[in-house]
């Protein structure tokens, strides 16, 4: 006798892009000069039963020199009797602008599909022209993103469509109902502080935005020590604050872990979110986990200038100051 509309979040949030900026965006991709791959698990309102559980696995690597890379994610999001699989394949292209400018464009085609589990309702007539007299009503869409971005020295600033196209396609066995997929905007932008030798300091902001949604925000320090482990903060305007704590593990590999916590409302009756992420880079065996690698061209240079004779090196040194 009654019908109310309700909205929600289109895909899943992550905290986790903190240190994984490919799941910001794939823009990122190469931001660190290094191919990387990461995956993760994250666990919403835990204190909810049949709350939502995400599997996300992403990565990417460079086709030519530290220019084009290619990377692609998929994840896994269920929420009790619903699901949603997304598959993506990624292409970013790094110009270089002038010394130490860099812009970046990506492209990416993602697929996506939506199930429905009818079996595992209760009180439901199978034969209820909804369902059909069926176990699972699916459908699936595809659709497209880019974005770009900017990194000048320690800033990255940037913006990015993740879904470019409003989508409506037909459920199976159903076709009076639709999966809809909305165009979705983000803004960001993050900066590096160097306080001390030994310690940095990056602040990040994320501006997400799609019809029918309210707007998101989200506000992050995150304290980074040795350039090896970090402990930050994040702020979302959805009344949630996460910690995140993490840290270089060994020639390359890394770990993640955030916590959200509820701050208001209803969300301080849900548990909270937990997430971990386990990271690998690729060709890479120091210990400075932050820091960028180097291009070819100035690494090249380096090693053209270190073999010249001790008084033309000195000269060199004189004029770079």
């Amino acid at each position: 006798m009654i019908s109310i509309s309700s909205f929600a979040q289109q895909f899943p949030l992550t905290s986790q892009y903190l240190i994984n900026p490919y799941a910001l965006t794939p823009t990122l991709a190469g931001s660190t000069g290094y191919p990387e791959t990461f995956m993760g698990y994250r666990a919403d309102l835990v204190g909810i039963e049949g709350s939502p559980r995400t599997f996300r696995v992403n990565g990417f690597g460079n086709v030519y020199q530290d220019k084009m890379w290619v990377g692609g994610e998929i994840f896994m999001d269920k929420t009790d009797i619903l699901s949603l699989f997304k598959a993506q394949l990624s292409y970013t292209y790094k110009l270089q602008l002038e010394n130490e400018q860099f812009l970046s464009v990506g492209v990416w085609a993602s697929f996506y599909q939506n199930s429905v589990r009818t079996d595992n309702t209760i009180g439901v007539d199978p034969n209820d022209p909804l369902i059909n007299n069926a176990s699972k009503l699916n459908s699936s869409t595809f659709n497209t993103g880019f974005g770009i971005n900017y990194n000048w020295r320690d800033l990255n600033i940037g913006f990015a469509f993740p879904t470019l196209f409003t989508t409506k396609e037909k459920y199976t066995l159903n076709q009076g109902y639709y999966l809809r997929l909305q165009r979705e905007m983000l803004v960001y932008g993050s900066y590096m502080f160097h306080l001390h030798q030994d310690w940095k300091l990056q602040a990040y902001a994320v501006y997400r935005k799609m019809r029918n949604e309210p707007m998101s925000v989200d506000l992050s320090l995150m304290a980074i020590y040795l350039n090896r482990f970090w402990l930050g903060t994040l702020y979302r305007n959805s009344n949630a604050i996460a910690v995140n704590v993490g840290g270089h593990i060994y020639n390359g590999f890394t770990l993640n872990y955030s916590y959200d916590i509820g701050i208001g409302g209803i969300h301080r009756q849900t548990g909270g979110a937990h997430e971990i992420s386990l990271g690998y880079r690729f060709k890479f065996s120091g210990n400075d986990y932050f820091d960028k690698k180097t291009s070819g061209k100035k690494r090249g240079k380096a090693k053209q200038y270190r073999d010249l004779p001790y008084p033309e090196v000195q000269e060199y040194n004189y004029r770079k100051k």
